[in-house]
């Protein structure tokens, strides 16, 4: 249940900016401790990235299209489990023998479930790398089984160390020393999608622990991933903590050099102890005044760099005409998986993903997709300071081509889904910055580069002593990242290892 009222001058024990996965998720475990919790969201729903919304009877979703490790004794199943939302979850299991498709090129490949079926079918493509492929699989399980907190594992080190332990080789590096296959390399790192790395730049670890994720199994979350923050929200109501909708954070008060108050863009003033963040690291020093913290940290967080955003297609499907499709189809048709980040306008889209959507209306036909395509936020930047209703035609204009371009592509893959299709809308990275917070609309946060971990793997502690971080800022992205991430954050008021033994054995 979300508030609307006046808090009356109650205070909390901690105060949390933002609902999305990692505020819920670091609202319920501390609130679940005996702490007063309250969540302050912007919206009019709370979610964030957990958000779906209905077109034309189908529900989409905003920022979060699969998941993977939710098979029991894996890390989402456990951590749910404990959560107490599992049993609120329909979710959909994935064609183990395929749930991600590529084209890269002019070649269609496949990724299966599980390690045995993925060594065998990328050994299919290429049967004169097998030395390669096992060198790559027996990397990827390494580093994955070596991150303690990552496999809900007690940590022997203090959390503030967490980081030493990672693994900071680049993936390109790495997959350039393994074979000189050109194709083998591309297919290897097919799922950049799911990070927007640069070749140059990116992290071996976040590779690895991403596509350990989805080799584990790949689920879709039936009707809409807002089933989630739902269940988080139902949840955390039970444990007595509040969420207020309509309660845009915009500064801090301090006394003594601790925050004592945040204040609401409607001018109320909510009091705790402690204060957590889970918004982008830029807006949350917006909120501090000059003076409050130091010039050079500041600095230093709002001139991370971020993930390219993204351009967003909904599609309308009609009515039992297009068998479902129990997999994402990846179009990188330059043959460079790597090369969504060079961004070109006038080569719009340079690629996309194809997400096609799980609901409980007709499970053997699909009802509905969504395409996305990165896009440069600069794009939309004339626009940025105008509200949705003044954006006006030429915005309208804009997503339209957008649209119309992505569409003339769909329609060489699946000209099936060009001629049954019953309605679209898009959505542009304003969109993304608007209902998901991120700034610039930064799909996936700040930008990582394994060169300078010390910029893109950020601590839950601040340099105010009573603020905290959450969210996909930290040390990854997406549901797994996130939710480990929020461990990480409550680590900063409750014994981590306690409470990893209480979700292995919830």
């Amino acid at each position: 249940m979300c508030c609307k009222g006046k808090m009356m001058g109650r205070k909390y024990d901690i105060v949390i900016i933002g609902s999305g996965l990692g505020g819920l998720i670091t609202g319920n475990i501390l609130s679940g401790k005996g702490f007063k919790v309250g969540i302050l969201e912007k919206n009019t729903h709370a979610g964030g990235c957990l958000q779906s919304f209905e077109k034309d009877g189908v529900v989409f979703d905003t920022g979060i299209h699969y998941v993977g490790s939710l098979e029991p004794d894996q890390v989402l199943h456990k951590l749910f489990s404990y959560l107490g939302i599992l049993p609120n979850l329909n979710i959909r299991k994935m064609d183990q023998d395929g749930f991600d498709h590529f084209l890269i090129g002019a070649d269609e490949y496949v990724y299966p479930s599980g390690y045995s079926r993925f060594r065998e079918k990328i050994e299919s493509y290429f049967p004169d790398e097998k030395k390669a492929i096992n060198k790559y699989i027996e990397k990827i399980q390494e580093i994955s089984n070596s991150i303690a907190l990552y496999n809900l594992e007690p940590i022997l080190f203090d959390p503030q160390n967490f980081y030493k332990k990672f693994d900071f080789g680049n993936t390109w590096e790495f997959i350039q020393s393994i074979t000189g296959n050109n194709d083998l390399q591309q297919l290897l790192a097919a799922q950049n999608s799911l990070y927007a790395s640069k070749p140059g730049s990116s992290f071996l670890f976040i590779h690895a622990l991403i596509t350990n994720h989805y080799l584990q199994g790949a689920w879709r979350f039936v009707d809409g991933t807002r089933q989630i923050a739902d269940a988080l929200i139902e949840q955390l109501t039970k444990n007595g903590g509040k969420i207020f909708l309509h309660k845009e954070a915009t500064k801090f008060n301090f006394s003594e050099g601790r925050i004592k108050s945040v204040l609401t863009k409607d001018g109320e003033e909510y009091q705790a102890n402690q204060f957590i963040s889970g918004i982008h690291p830029y807006q949350t020093m917006e909120m501090i005044e000059q003076g409050n913290i130091r010039k050079a940290y500041r600095n230093r967080l709002q001139n991370l760099s971020n993930t390219m955003s993204t351009f967003s297609l909904h599609i309308a499907l009609e009515d039992r005409k297009i068998p479902y499709m129990n997999y994402n189809y990846y179009y990188y048709p330059m043959g460079d998986v790597w090369g969504l980040t060079y961004y070109d306008p006038g080569e719009f889209p340079q690629c996309f993903g194809v997400y096609p959507i799980a609901d409980s209306m007709d499970e053997k036909y699909t009802r509905g997709m969504s395409v996305l395509a990165f896009m440069d936020y600069d794009e939309v930047l004339r626009w940025e300071n105008n509200r949705v209703e003044e954006r006006g035609e030429e915005y309208e204009a804009f997503k339209e081509a957008k649209s119309i371009q992505i569409l003339s592509k769909l329609k060489n893959i699946f000209p099936e889904i060009h001629e049954n299709i019953k309605s679209y809308s898009s959505s542009t990275p304003l969109t993304l910055r608007d209902y998901t917070g991120t700034h610039r609309g930064a799909t996936y946060g700040i930008e990582r580069d394994y060169r300078f971990p010390n910029n893109s793997l950020l601590f839950p502690g601040t340099k105010v002593p009573n603020l905290f971080l959450t969210g996909q800022n930290l040390s990854l992205h997406g549901m797994l990242g996130v939710s480990i991430g929020a461990l990480l954050t409550c680590s900063e008021f409750i014994n981590l290892n306690e409470l990893l033994k209480e979700i292995n054995y919830a």
